[in-house]
């Protein structure tokens, strides 16, 4: 997952694996100021061993990712999905760390480490009536990992019903492998395949490869960890993108600009040059936003574009955080970075409902709460 720092928090987490599920006590979270900003957290459910992902299902309810391999519905805490026996659970960084319903609602795509051999493997699960069928679960790709951690493993379905696949340079530090830069790897990219005929495990996009030395199912190059990401509709993408020990980025452009962009890693660490002074030549996507490794900020941890009326201060904002540091920002190109609240909790990831409603997963706390605003 995030980062090799990540590793210290999860070790510290049980793998209460025969752990049961409970209802939550009904309390709140607010941040550690005087007078309790119109912006809390209340909890929605807690006792989650490493919770990641928040996704809406089929029928519109919030489920979130347990990194051990299960799905779990957060409105009654029943088990949605288990794939434990698929699943490694033996490293802070690998696990199940991604799942997308398919545009069409007939089948959930699961993103995991196999336990065979600890590949990045992403998987079709048919859904007979809105419930995952194990049994008919079918192969899409695999990506070999080198190293442990920079796992990456966020999939989504874009605008344009194909699925993109976020995945880290293969981990160590500093890309030693030089994955990032190298196309013809799938690590460290951004990956775009078309899933949607089943009969195969996928086809490959009209207009790839983007270059002719790419491999074809190659869409964007240059990161880390891309720590989530997503769309807002059909205009842009966002990125976060994971740092390596100065800087924590934020991309966000045009979806008609992604295919064939290079973000840079490993070349250069959010806007600092690291193979000396000419990275402005080389034709790469600079970040809109970084900030550095200060005031206990670490590892940034991607969020959503927030679409509910109901959070009047956030409605079509672009939200995220700091995994360390428990921050939450805003990004908005007019006013930059700025603070929405401050949490004493490890933020693994954003998520929301069909309704809108965004929640916020607490790894270290194994908690998941929801995001509300006061009148």
């Amino acid at each position: 997952m995030m980062k090799q720092l990540f590793g210290w928090v999860a070790v510290l987490l049980l793998m209460s694996g025969c752990q049961r599920l409970v209802s939550a006590p009904a309390r709140e979270y607010h941040s550690p100021t005087v007078t309790p900003p119109p912006l809390r957290l209340q909890l929605v459910r807690s006792q989650i061993p490493k919770p990641g992902l928040i996704f809406a299902l089929p029928d519109g309810s919030a489920a979130v990712i347990e990194q051990r391999g299960q799905i779990i519905v957060l409105a009654d805490g029943r088990v949605w999905l288990d794939m434990q026996a698929l699943v490694d659970q033996n490293s802070p960084e690998r696990g199940l760390l991604g799942a997308a319903i398919s545009p069409d609602k007939t089948a959930v795509f699961v993103s995991y480490t196999r336990v065979s051999d600890y590949a990045t493997v992403v998987s079709r699960v048919p859904l007979r009536a809105g419930t995952p069928d194990l049994n008919d679960i079918t192969f899409v790709i695999a990506i070999p990992q080198p190293f442990a951690n920079h796992n990456g493993g966020h999939i989504v379905f874009g605008p344009d019903g194909l699925l993109y696949i976020g995945t880290g340079d293969g981990g160590s530090g500093n890309d030693p492998l030089h994955n990032a830069q190298n196309p013809q790897s799938l690590l460290g990219k951004i990956v775009r395949i078309d899933v949607r005929d089943s009969r195969v495990a996928y086809t490959i996009p009209t207009g790839q490869p983007v270059h002719q030395d790419w491999l074809p199912e190659l869409w964007a190059i240059g990161l880390r960890n891309p720590w989530r990401f997503g769309f807002d509709g059909q205009s842009q993408m966002f990125i976060a993108d994971v740092g390596q020990s100065r800087t924590e980025e934020l991309n966000v452009l045009a979806t008609t600009q992604l295919g064939g962009a290079n973000f840079g890693w490993s070349i250069r660490e959010g806007n600092d040059c690291l193979v000396g002074d000419n990275c402005a030549l080389l034709g790469m996507t600079g970040p809109v936003m970084t900030y550095p490794h200060s005031d206990g900020r670490c590892s940034i941890t991607g969020g959503l574009y927030v679409t509910n009326p109901a959070l009047p201060s956030l409605d079509g904002v672009l939200i995220y955080a700091d995994f360390c540091a428990g921050t939450i920002y805003r990004y908005d190109r007019m006013q930059g970075q700025t603070t929405v609240l401050d949490t004493a909790i490890h933020i693994s990831s954003f998520g929301s409902d069909g309704a809108g409603r965004v929640y916020v997963a607490d790894y270290d706390g194994g908690q998941v709460y929801e995001l509300v605003e006061d009148s």
